[in-house]
């Protein structure tokens, strides 16, 4: 949009000019210049014409105009009767100007002002645009010299040089002529001087006070730019420090997430459970997913309503030391330790607690003491059967004598008899001494023999047992010789009904293991029996397809339920551990029919009774 300035200064130079064309044709003629003249009896529409009067009287104006056709140049006029000079500025079309000097001088001025303001924005605008396009700060500053060089009004005579510390950008070498004039202006950095431009002018006029101006603007504009640089360089310094921190970062971000994964791993592999809880219980973290991270510690531990008796998290709260308690939940066995973590003001803020599930460990404390006690019974029966077994011995020889003695001496007391009816032996008449005697002496040789037999039994239950399985177990044997030590006991809580097949073969095996496994089928059928027609049926059987001998053992007790069934055969499980049983005996018997590649099957409802079917497969030596 054009400015009230400028379009009055063009109508105030149209109004003071006239434009002729190459034929001295008058083209324009402003009214002030038409009035001025006119006022002094001139008239520039008669400028070509033939009258001499005329061309006499604008002789000196058509000279002019042949002159400076002739030559291009500006010619100064003076005409009649008028005070003011006029000027006359022919163009490159062949066309003229004419008008007042000083009129036309001041416009010229102006526009070579305005060139001059246009040559300085252009300047500048050029070292803007260069400093986007040069790729290094030394490249920009030495194609600014000449940028600068060419802002000037004699840009050949003019040389520019940019001083910044010890080196020089531009013209580093001799000047062709004298320096006949020098200009220079600081570059400054931050309020201090950082440099300088230097322009020299080899000859002709003097710098123009714009000249002046505009080298200081420069030296602002280039003071920027460096600026701008060296905040780059910094920037880009600050981003080289900060991406190599950065890469340092991510690289310890990696190691400290893969340490944190590694000791996640470690803290939820350790079976104990591990909780960190506030002073209220409340947990904050844990190492296993069933607890998770929320909730009451007593309450997802122990799955009670209130904080335990004797609370080790409670203690170390108030003491800031480590704590230590055992606890017994639903016939579970646990030990509890806590430790303080402090906070910043050194006061216990949380506990980390260790719940440790000793069952196990104190089953097992049980089972070696129970160990013990089978091991020192062991011993005690061994001795007890060697003690009953001599005087036994000794009884049966001479029970056997006494026997062969009463076959001798029954004539003589015959013969006495008849002749004395009176007679009596230990205060019994004879008659019924004899009819008594032979059966005490067979009863006490029976009993005897008897002792011997359950003694016998009792040397094989208590020897040692290597575990190999290379005994020629007959299944049927195995099973009447342990109904002479278990029958009294068995027979005191039901009847026994007992069936076997003749026809089961002998197999490899271990005849103690399997002893102890029948004890164990036949104790536990006797010991789940609660009423007073109580019965155990024992039968065993052979299975010629598969090749497996079977021994099938039921009794009518109180039975199982499906939850019950699943877990019998685990170690330490029992329901009568208030009568004292530890739970190994059907763990132990499941473990041995394995070692004999055999199964064990069990049939049972809940106050119906119980079958156990064990099938083994038979090998032999053959």
């Amino acid at each position: 949009m054009v400015s009230k300035n400028a379009l009055r200064l063009v109508n105030d130079l149209l109004d003071n000019i006239a434009i002729f064309d190459c034929k001295l044709n008058l083209i324009l003629e402003g009214k002030s210049l038409n009035q001025i003249l006119l006022d002094n009896n001139i008239n520039l529409q008669i400028l070509k014409s033939r009258d001499p009067a005329i061309q006499d009287e604008l002789k000196s104006l058509i000279t002019s105009i042949e002159l400076s056709r002739k030559n291009g140049q500006p010619a100064e006029i003076k005409l009649p009767n008028i005070r003011d000079e006029f000027i006359l500025l022919p163009t490159a079309d062949g066309n003229f100007f004419f008008g007042l000097k000083n009129k036309i001088i001041w416009i010229s001025r102006i526009e070579l002002d305005l060139q001059g303001r246009v040559k300085e924005l252009e300047c500048l605008y050029n070292i803007s645009k260069e400093s986007d396009a040069s790729s290094t700060l030394e490249e920009f500053l030495n194609n600014c010299t000449k940028i600068i060089e060419a802002g000037f009004q004699y840009p050949d005579e003019t040389i520019v040089n940019i001083e910044l510390g010890n080196k020089v950008y531009g013209n580093e070498g001799e000047f062709p002529h004298e320096v006949t004039d020098l200009l220079s202006a600081d570059i400054l950095l931050d309020g201090k001087e950082y440099g300088k431009i230097k322009v020299y002018r080899m000859k002709g006029p003097s710098f123009l006070i714009e000249e002046e101006n505009l080298l200081h603007e420069i030296a602002g504009k280039i003071s920027d730019i460096i600026e701008k640089d060296e905040k780059t360089k910094n920037l880009k310094k600050q981003q080289k420090i900060l991406k190599s921190k950065n890469e340092a970062l991510l690289k310890m971000t990696e190691e400290c997430y893969k340490k944190r994964e590694d000791l996640n791993t470690f803290f939820t592999a350790i079976a104990d459970k591990i909780v960190v809880i506030d002073k209220d219980f409340n947990i904050i973290m844990s190492n296993k997913n069933e607890i998770g991270n929320s909730g009451k510690c007593y309450s997802k531990l122990f799955n009670i309503d209130l904080p335990c008796e004797n609370c080790s998290a409670a203690e170390t709260f108030n003491t800031a030391t480590d704590s230590i308690q055992s606890k017994e939940f639903n016939e579970k066995y646990f030990t509890l330790r806590a430790h303080p973590i402090k906070g910043i003001d050194g006061k216990v803020d949380r506990v980390l607690e260790v719940c440790r599930d000793i069952t196990e460990q104190k089953r097992m404390e049980s089972q070696l003491i129970q160990s013990y006690k089978l091991a020192s019974l062991g011993k005690l029966v061994a001795g007890v059967a060697h003690e009953i077994n001599n005087p036994n011995t000794f009884i049966l020889g001479n029970l056997k004598i006494l026997q062969e003695s009463l076959t001798d001496i029954f004539p003589i007391l015959e013969k006495h008899y008849q002749e004395n009816k009176e007679l009596k032996i230990a205060r019994l008449n004879y008659e019924i001494f004899k009819e008594n005697i032979s059966v005490l002496v067979n009863d006490m040789i029976s009993g005897a023999n008897r002792t011997k037999k359950i003694v016998a039994d009792l040397r094989n239950f208590a020897k040692k047992d290597e575990g190999a399985l290379i005994d020629n177990v007959d299944l049927n044997e195995l099973i009447k010789n342990n109904l002479n030590l278990t029958s009294k006991q068995i027979k005191k809580h039901a009847q026994l009904e007992i069936e076997l097949n003749e026809k089961v073969p002998k197999f490899l095996g271990n005849i103690n293991k399997l002893e102890q496994a029948f004890l164990n089928l036949v104790m536990n059928a006797s010991e789940a029996i609660e009423t007073d027609e109580g019965l155990i049926k024992i039968k065993t059987d052979f299975d010629p397809q598969k090749q497996e001998v079977i021994l099938i053992i039921t009794d009518n007790g109180s039975g199982m339920d499906e939850n019950l069934i699943k877990n019998i055969f685990d170690p330490f499980f029992t329901t009568k551990r208030e009568k004292g049983g530890i739970g190994l005996g059907l763990s132990i018997t499941y473990g041995i029919i394995k070692d004999h590649n055999g199964k064990i099957e069990v049939n049972s409802k809940l106050g119906e009774g119980t079958k156990f079917i064990i099938s083994i497969p038979v090998r032999n030596k053959n």
